[in-house]
């Protein structure tokens, strides 16, 4: 009776209409919520601003660096598409529009997946579980420690990627395959993980053969696919570096070592537990009820590759979360069919996580962000305000945010576009005076800095400068790093950084460089002169 007089008077909020409206919006708080646990800006971000700043205001990419002191080569930007819209976003919004972008992408990607899991089996089961996406969107934005990156577009043409293959598969309607070349022009030109969709292409092809499926068209687009990738701002030059720094190895930055490195054994534990989840729902199906014959051969394709690749490397990780949820997720809820859940389960659990999402984008805050520790923030401000120009050393990974505070009044010796820019000797020799191995000192005699910033946690390389008096002094030391200046150049007075945290937000985004007006970088003088060197 009352149920009965509820639905008469409150039928909307019953309606399949209002509880996908729900759903959708929830899963938009949620994407919000995940998305803006960020505590730290990328290390590559300043780059990816300066990058996309040439661009809008000089309709040119930036083919040769401008930034560094050492040996270069020319630029190979397969970002500049992704740093446009970074700089677009900040240069209108600020730091809030980069949390939007996130926030976005991230909410896309998530909303394409609920469509790809919506075509392989609505007609079977439940595909607005929300529980399912909130264990996934914990999962898939585990790299996303620092505020938006360029992979973020990778994801999201990924997983529209498979959403269209998959309504393919469903329908049959092979005429979608034409989407996929412009898509790709596109993606190309915003981040090198487009060689991710052409994986995923020549995935679809070999197993839709091996399931005795019209194939044909699959590696007709896969064979022209490729060829979009001629089209970007540097020709065939750009795909010639593409294959290479797809093919190099990486093994100096954290996230392209295996997920259970001695580092990495305790952390992305959310993931490893997923990730096992699906292997066992998997292998349990497999072991009631296996045919090779009447296997979906693109599925195991897929789903070992993606795996495979995640467990080789942390950065691929959101692939597999993506490819997993695709093809598990009615797996999922079958092998959960056999247990009866309390009618209220479900209530409760959306009435949680809605607190969940509305708390956690309640108490954020959501001025930019200043970590001390991540950034040598009080030390690159040392330098500026007292004007210590010269050759500075700091770590790679920070590299590209003293550019962005400092130039010109300093050129650093490399940041973390190193395969895009600089010889592969020069990270060999940072590494080794970073943790003082043999031929520490190749560093002072290839490219001497003179003005280093270092992190007091590398202790060897610390006392050594500090106790190397003959030539270096240490002019400033925050709570995380020193200032040590060459003696040539060091002076008696030096004003000391401001120590108001309200300063440090109000300009951690400010820069120096600029393309127009009086005082612009001449990009014509930068990509004429890259030319004359070579």
């Amino acid at each position: 009776m009352i149920k009965d007089y509820l639905y008469s008077k409150f039928d909307f909020i019953f309606s399949t209409n209002f509880k996908t409206a729900f759903f959708y919006l929830l899963l938009f708080l949620l994407s919000a919520a995940i998305a803006v646990k960020s505590v730290n800006y990328d290390f590559d971000l300043w780059a990816r601003l300066i990058a996309g700043m040439a661009v809008v205001q000089t309709g040119q990419v930036l083919k040769y660096d401008f930034l560094s002191y050492t040996p270069t080569h020319p630029w190979y930007d397969h970002e500049w598409g992704s740093s446009v819209v970074f700089y677009l976003f900040e240069h209108y919004l600020g730091h809030t529009g980069l949390l939007i972008l996130q926030i976005l992408l991230i909410f896309l990607t998530m909303f394409f997946l609920v469509k790809t899991v919506k075509v392989r089996c609505a007609e079977n089961c439940d595909y607005k579980n929300i529980l399912i996406y909130f264990i996934i969107l914990n999962c898939f934005t585990v790299t996303y420690s620092s505020l938006i990156r360029c992979h973020s577009f990778t994801f999201l043409f990924f997983i529209i990627e498979l959403y269209i293959l998959e309504l393919i598969r469903k329908n049959g309607n092979y005429k979608l395959l034409m989407i996929f070349p412009p898509m790709f022009l596109i993606w190309g030109n915003m981040h090198g993980g487009v060689v991710s969709g052409l994986g995923l292409l020549v995935m679809y092809t070999i197993g839709e053969a091996l399931n005795k499926k019209t194939f044909k068209y699959y590696l007709i687009t896969a064979i022209i696919c490729p060829l979009m990738l001629f089209i970007n701002p540097y020709g065939i030059e750009f795909v010639k570096f593409l294959i290479k720094a797809v093919t190099m190895p990486r093994h100096h930055v954290v996230e392209w070592w295996h997920i259970f490195t001695k580092y990495n054994y305790n952390l992305f534990l959310s993931f490893k537990f997923m990730a096992l989840f699906y292997i066992i729902i998997e292998a349990l199906k497999c072991k009631n009820n296996f045919s090779y014959k009447a296997s979906d051969k693109t599925k195991i394709i897929v789903l070992l590759v993606t795996l495979f690749l995640a467990v080789k490397h942390v950065k691929m990780m959101p692939f597999f979360a993506l490819t997993g949820t695709v093809f598990c997720y009615e797996d999922v809820l079958n092998f959960f069919k056999k247990y009866t859940f309390p009618k209220w389960g479900m209530p409760s659990l959306v009435t949680f996580l809605t607190f969940f999402a509305v708390v956690s984008l309640a108490i954020k805050d959501y001025r930019p962000m200043v970590n001390f520790k991540a950034y040598p923030i009080m030390e690159v401000e040392f330098l500026r305000i007292n004007h210590i120009e010269g050759k500075l050393l700091t770590n790679f990974g920070i590299g590209s945010f003293a550019s962005y505070k400092l130039y010109p009044q300093n050129k650093i010796y490399m940041d973390g576009r190193y395969e895009e820019v600089y010889e592969d000797y020069l990270l060999e020799d940072l590494s080794k005076f970073y943790t003082m191995q043999n031929g520490a000192l190749n560093i002072f005699l290839n490219n001497k800095p003179d003005i280093i910033i270092l992190e007091n946690s590398y202790k060897s390389a610390y006392d050594f400068l500090k106790n190397n008096t003959s030539e270096w002094r240490v002019v400033f030391e925050g709570m995380y790093y020193g200032v040590f200046v060459n003696k040539k150049i060091a002076r008696d007075n030096y004003i000391p950084p401001s120590g108001d945290l309200k300063y440090y937000k109000k300009t951690i985004l400010n820069t120096m460089i600029t393309f127009k007006g009086p005082n612009r970088i001449k990009i014509e003088e930068i990509n004429n002169r890259g030319k004359v060197s070579e």
